[in-house]
């Protein structure tokens, strides 16, 4: 039986628009609501092996925080999700400029100063199904192209939240989105994820140079056993700062086949049993543990007043290459009249046993 669907007013942006909370309730006692601004992932309920339901996923309490704040939590990443080096692309000869936002460096980050995750997205509920969509104008944060997006959101019986994407264009652009959303599994409230287990199913992953760019080269797990999570391991301290400095992760593994559902990754809570397990049709999964959480949210307040704390969640966001518009050697996110942008994200959520 497929979860109902409810819809509730959240407030309003600056500009006076409706933002509304739709929430997916199952017979599991797992609750996942969306919100239609930029697409958030705002809630995920879930109970713990004694029944309890905690919110395991960050985010902000109002519109107004998600709309100021520039951490991205929960939010649909878009038109190309991660970011595009020097802010500039060549697409069949033609240069373009796009806007620079990234604090790291001059580059554009997450789609841009407003993207994707700063619209409002209008809303269709149909079947039990949430489809929000938009249409991002051409030159909108320097990108060519009308390119028109639909996200359908679904979660179903057992406790899994697909996430299908389909975008289309009337000029040669780039499309490559994905959810930021960011779970603590003891709870969205409960500081550094060091008593998380994680689980990545790929054995090689892209090296990353100066900004968090890929150097273009692939590395085997094999050769950096830090780096190799094909059987679980905690991220205990040691782990965490040996992965890369202070950096931890903020890595993108790869996988081969695109087009075909397969797992990613799993993380596991072991003193509350709960688990999230991430699939995608897609060729790489960005793996990011918030070590920046503590220099871009600081000490404000976020969901219930809580302040987060460097480490605070991991976030893995399955999507294409990073910067692949900026590596020839990389399959390519470039999308043409007559095409389709068509990637299905899944997170399947339960208890151990």
């Amino acid at each position: 039986m497929a979860a109902t669907l409810d819809k509730e007013f959240f407030g309003k942006t600056s500009k006076g628009e409706d933002i509304y909370k739709f929430t997916f309730t199952n017979g599991n006692n797992v609750s996942i609501s969306i919100l239609n601004f930029g697409c958030v992932v705002y809630e995920i309920n879930l109970p713990d092996k004694d029944g309890n339901v905690t919110d395991v996923n960050l985010g902000f309490d109002n519109v107004t925080d998600y709309e100021v704040n520039n951490n991205y939590f929960g939010a649909l990443c878009g038109r190309v999700a991660n970011r595009i080096g020097g802010a500039e692309m060549t697409i069949d000869g033609v240069q373009y400029k796009l806007s620079r936002n990234d604090p790291l460096g001059g580059h554009i980050c997450h789609g841009g100063s407003v993207g994707f995750s700063r619209r409002v997205w209008d809303y269709e509920i149909k079947d039990e199904k949430l489809t929000l969509s938009y249409k991002d104008a051409d030159g909108s944060e320097g990108f060519p192209g009308d390119v028109t997006t639909h996200v359908t959101f679904s979660l179903d019986s057992e406790n899994t939240l697909t996430m299908d994407y389909v975008a289309s264009t009337n000029k040669p652009t780039v499309v490559d989105m994905g959810s930021h959303f960011m779970v603590n599994l003891g709870g969205h409230d409960k500081g550094p994820i060091r008593d998380h287990v994680i689980t990545i199913a790929s054995d090689k992953y892209l090296d990353i140079g100066k900004d968090f760019l890929p150097s273009g080269k692939t590395i085997s797990v094999e050769d950096d056993k830090i780096m190799d999570f094909r059987s679980p391991r905690d991220l205990c301290g040691e782990t965490l700062e040996k992965m890369s400095g202070e950096c931890a992760f903020h890595h993108a593994f790869r996988f081969d086949k695109r087009g075909e559902r397969k797992l990613m990754a799993r993380v596991d809570h072991p003193p509350s049993k709960r688990f999230m397990e991430v699939y995608s049709t897609n060729t790489t999964v960005f793996a990011y543990s918030n070590h920046f959480m503590d220099v871009i949210v600081g000490d404000k307040p976020c969901k219930g007043g809580v302040v987060y704390q460097k480490y605070g969640a991991i976030e893995f966001m399955p999507m294409g290459y990073p910067n692949s518009i900026k590596m020839p050697d990389f399959p390519q996110s470039v999308l043409r009249p007559g095409e389709e942008y068509h990637e299905v994200a899944c997170y399947k959520f339960g208890v151990a046993e």
